[in-house]
């Protein structure tokens, strides 16, 4: 009989003593996951031969960094050839508002004659041959008017198509000097110096390693109460340093685990998943390595 008192009484302190780490447990989760860097792989958008390099692997480049220039001579004489033709286009838009204005004089003058003329036929001093002929005239004049209008439309259509062209050679010699979309160190070089770019051609992976993310999946039971702000401690596998994160997305929807088992056992195992993003202050973490996440509820 006291045995077994004894052994009661060791089983409440053991629950009084173990309760406050249980409680502990509710408020914190916890998974696995591998950490990944915001990455983007920057394409070669135009057409040539690679003529220089301007950055190799684990190189640091900021945002407009020139990362290397394909061989622009061939559109900067197909440019040089738009500005000699809009040179020519606006010699003519001159010769053409001068053609406009002879015809306005002419059908001035033409009028004028005309109005005169034809009171002097009234008074019997002129003759109707003269009129008919003033009156060809200014008709002709009103014509000549017309057409130069029409020629100054034609060429100011030429001139904006010009300078469309203009600006689509220019952007395209632009396309010649890509640079880096964002701040980060580049982690694959995949161009080589003489190289024969095409549109899409990738050029080279920027990865941000001052800052990872890794993406962990919890249970029901620990991804209640998760949310965007949660403080986490992220820890290598390998132990050592510790470092703070911040849960920066939530799933809105479970997912089965794994994925490519559809198994009766498997559909009972849902899981929802975090993202939690860390500092890599140090440099230490590394993309691909495994870490376990501590998150705080």
């Amino acid at each position: 009989m006291d045995t077994k008192f004894l052994l009661v009484t060791l089983m409440l302190f053991a629950l009084s003593v173990t309760s406050p780490g249980c409680n502990r447990s509710n408020d914190v989760a916890g998974g696995s996951g591998l950490l990944e860097a915001d990455e983007v792989i920057v394409s070669a958008e135009a057409t040539g031969r690679v003529e220089s390099i301007r950055f190799g692997e684990g190189s640091q480049v900021e945002e407009g960094d020139t990362l290397l220039i394909i061989d622009p001579s061939r559109l900067e004489l197909e440019l040089e050839s738009a500005l000699a033709g809009q040179r020519v286009a606006q010699a003519g838009l001159q010769t053409a508002d001068l053609q406009l204005e002879k015809a306005r004089e002419s059908e001035r003058f033409a009028g004028a004659e005309r109005d005169r003329i034809a009171s002097l036929v009234k008074s019997g001093t002129a003759t109707q041959k003269r009129l008919d002929q003033l009156e060809h005239e200014y008709a002709m004049a009103e014509l000549g008017q017309r057409t130069s209008r029409a020629n100054i439309s034609a060429i100011e259509a030429e001139l904006t198509k010009i300078e469309a062209d203009m600006n689509r050679i220019r952007r395209q010699i632009q396309d010649c000097y890509p640079v880096a979309p964002m701040k980060g160190t580049v982690t694959e070089k995949l161009v080589e110096k003489g190289e024969l770019l095409a549109p899409g051609k990738p050029i080279a992976k920027i990865s941000r390693l001052d800052t990872l993310w890794v993406k962990v999946y919890l249970p029901t039971a620990d991804f209640a109460g998760i949310k965007v702000g949660d403080k986490a401690t992220v820890d290598t596998e390998a132990g050592g340093k510790q470092y703070g994160g911040e849960v920066v997305w939530t799933s809105e929807e479970a997912e089965f685990t794994p994925k490519n088992v559809q198994t009766r056992k498997s559909r009972t195992n849902l899981v929802y998943a975090a993202k939690v993003r860390v500092a890599n202050s140090d440099g230490h973490l590394k993309i691909g390595m495994p870490v376990f996440v501590t998150i705080e509820k």
